[in-house]
């Protein structure tokens, strides 16, 4: 809802807080977790899932751990561990593992002692409870589980049909115990209470083996040795990392099942966009997950990653390296902070702008993929003489007869009421220039203008009218005008279509009714308008799909609406005021704008970009997989 009284209470958060004031977060995305080596374990009992991270505490090694019930928002939990100041392992602290096993959790981590000449290996600690105490459990003088005379790192557990565990680990090949600096995996079987080895080490490959590694700094790596059994067939595949050239994900098979193999490396890898050290678990709900890090070169940048993977024919199939991951981001990794997002395409290209925090001007950013968008300035700033004062708000391009239109609505205050303008540019990133101040002068408050083009390249333009009632209560309605076929003013009246009548527009009744931002497209004789409807500042805006067989209607409300709403266990609160583009691959995207801050006080204004796939069901109803905030998988 974006009323005159929305309006008044906004220029007080302009000249206090600005619209992109930054609240307190009480939870972490995914994507915002930086991290190394991440590995993450399911708690059953409680439903929910921690991810353990290495941190170094007080000089010291330490662990540190995050929670979450959907995999995609965190909450800090804090350290776990802290490693005595007498203890022997005094360095590194990497790759902590964590494995249940007769009901106990152990945790297998990287440590080293250069001091005392100790070469790095992997040591076990142990706990009743995910979240500790831990302790060590190998004696004082002992650092590590793997053989003290090799520079081994990245230990993991497995537990074989004859229920012996071992634990899998990396020997460097910068180690003093390679050949031609090519690294190794080995395997090395544990007594039952994991303080002691039982035999002698085995070494199961070396990274040559594998036709996709190639050389990194005159070496070949072999990292993060990971076993899954695949119970369909009885093959243990193992995941590993090394370079491609980038840092990525392989796997070897033992067909045979058993860990000494023989192993087999598969020729493709799984992933490799320079991420790794991954494993695998099953989620809540018997998903398999792919945990990983990306951005493994620059120190800091490292980010925990969760892809879905599958197991087809006995071993795992190469995880798609194009995704996205709400909110959207710049080529800075930075969220994108618009409201009103409205994307459009032109030769390959596409275009991103919105309401800007500043209210008097509309920002542009590009991008080739519809994922990553680099800032390419301003398409459009109020000019001096402008009789708008301030809200600029809901931009939308439409290219028509080989220019582009942008309408917009800002505040007058003469009037008292928000207008609806157009500029035009010959680029698709402008800059726009005024043509028409106001376009649309109906005597009252006007606001999210759609343009749309019909088949025989009729314009019709949608719109929401806003007005306030007694007691303060804020009305949005929507209506539909025929525009003449060259932009020079109206081509008959406004048709009503639609207020707010179901039961999710009706949530604060009291304080607002409201249907604004359509977005109308056409498909197979049907036109479709996307809306949204209640207050974008408080936590119930969501949005409605009404359909027509005609542009000015009767349009007809979808009976399942909403199609998307706040869902707070998904991180997501008050989704809403979107536009829809067609993909690289030709499908449809819905892109709408939510809260930074799912948790936010409210109201709140604080908004970012996301988008989700759009689809139609058997009946040709418009259907949407968001929102989401876990990582989406695309085919182009």
């Amino acid at each position: 809802m974006k009323t005159l009284f929305h309006t008044f209470y906004l220029v007080c958060a302009f000249l206090i807080f600005g619209i992109f004031h930054t609240t307190a977060q009480t939870t972490i995305a995914i994507n915002d977790i930086k991290c190394r080596d991440p590995f993450v374990i399911v708690d059953h009992k409680n439903q929910c899932y921690y991810l353990i991270v290495s941190r170094q505490k007080d000089g010291r090694g330490g662990l540190f751990a995050y929670k979450s019930k959907n995999l995609n928002e965190w909450e800090k939990v804090g350290y776990i561990y802290n490693a005595p100041q007498d203890y022997i392992g005094t360095n590194d602290w990497w790759a902590p593992d964590f494995y249940k096993y007769k009901n106990n959790y152990y945790c297998f981590v990287t440590v080293s002692n250069p001091e005392k000449g100790i070469l790095r290996g992997t040591t076990i600690l142990k706990s009743k409870n995910i979240t500790g105490p831990y302790s060590p459990i190998l004696s004082a003088d002992k650092m590590a589980i793997t053989p003290a005379n090799m520079q081994c790192l990245d230990g993991s557990f497995f537990v074989d049909n004859q229920k012996n565990p071992w634990i899998i680990f990396s020997v460097e090949w910068t180690g003093p115990n390679v050949t031609n600096k090519d690294g190794e995996i080995w395997a090395q079987k544990l007594n039952k209470d994991l303080t002691a080895t039982v035999g002698t080490p085995h070494r199961l490959f070396k990274a040559t083996e594998a036709a996709w590694v190639k050389s990194i700094g005159g070496g070949y790596v072999t990292d993060a040795p990971f076993v899954w059994k695949d119970k369909k067939t009885g093959h243990l595949l193992m995941l590993w990392s090394s370079f491609s050239p980038y840092y990525s994900i392989g796997q070897a098979i033992s067909t045979n099942g058993t860990v000494l193999g023989p192993w087999k490396q598969d020729p493709k890898p799984l992933f490799t966009h320079d991420g790794g050290h991954q494993m695998v678990f099953k989620d809540l709900h018997g998903n398999l997950k792919l945990s990983f890090h990306t951005h493994n070169g620059e120190a800091g940048k490292e980010t925990f990653t969760l892809r879905n993977v599958t197991i087809k024919d006995g071993k795992f199939l190469p995880v798609n390296e194009k995704e996205y991951c709400n909110p959207l981001k710049t080529a800075e990794n930075k969220p994108v902070s618009l409201a009103d997002p409205f994307a459009y395409e032109y030769n390959g290209t596409y275009y991103l702008t919105g309401t800007s925090s500043d209210a008097q001007s509309f920002a542009c950013y590009t991008s080739k993929d519809l994922i990553t968008w680099t800032s390419a300035g301003q398409l459009y700033h109020k000019p001096k003489k402008h009789f708008g004062t301030f809200a600029f708000w809901a931009p939308e391009v439409k290219f028509y007869n080989g220019k582009f239109y942008l309408t917009y609505s800002c505040y007058n205050p003469q009037k008292k009421i928000l207008e609806t303008c157009l500029a035009v540019s010959e680029k698709p990133e402008g800059p726009f220039k005024d043509l028409y101040t106001p376009w649309l002068d109906l005597g009252y408050s006007v606001i999210d203008g759609d343009i749309f083009l019909d088949d025989d390249n009729t314009p019709y333009l949608y719109f929401s009218k806003n007005e306030i009632i007694s007691d303060s209560i804020g009305i949005g309605n929507l209506y539909v005008i025929r525009m003449k076929k060259d932009f020079s003013g109206t081509d008959g009246e406004p048709v009503f279509i639609s207020g707010a009548t179901q039961k999710w527009e009706k949530v604060n009744w009291k304080k607002n009714r409201c249907n604004e931002g359509p977005t109308v497209f056409k498909r197979n004789g049907t036109y479709y308008m996307t809306y949204s409807a209640n207050d974008t500042g408080y936590g119930h805006y969501g949005i409605g799909v009404q359909y027509a067989k005609n542009p000015m209607g009767p349009w007809k409300k979808d009976p399942q609406n909403p199609i998307m709403t706040t869902d707070l266990s998904k991180g997501v609160s008050s989704p809403g005021h979107n536009s829809i583009v067609k993909s690289p691959n030709g499908d449809l995207f819905i892109i709408y704008h939510r809260h930074t801050d799912p948790n936010c006080k409210k109201p709140n204004w604080d908004r970012v970009v996301c988008m989700d796939k759009l689809y139609f069901d058997k009946q040709g109803r418009l259907r949407t997989t968001g929102p989401s905030s876990n990582p989406q998988e695309v085919s182009w």
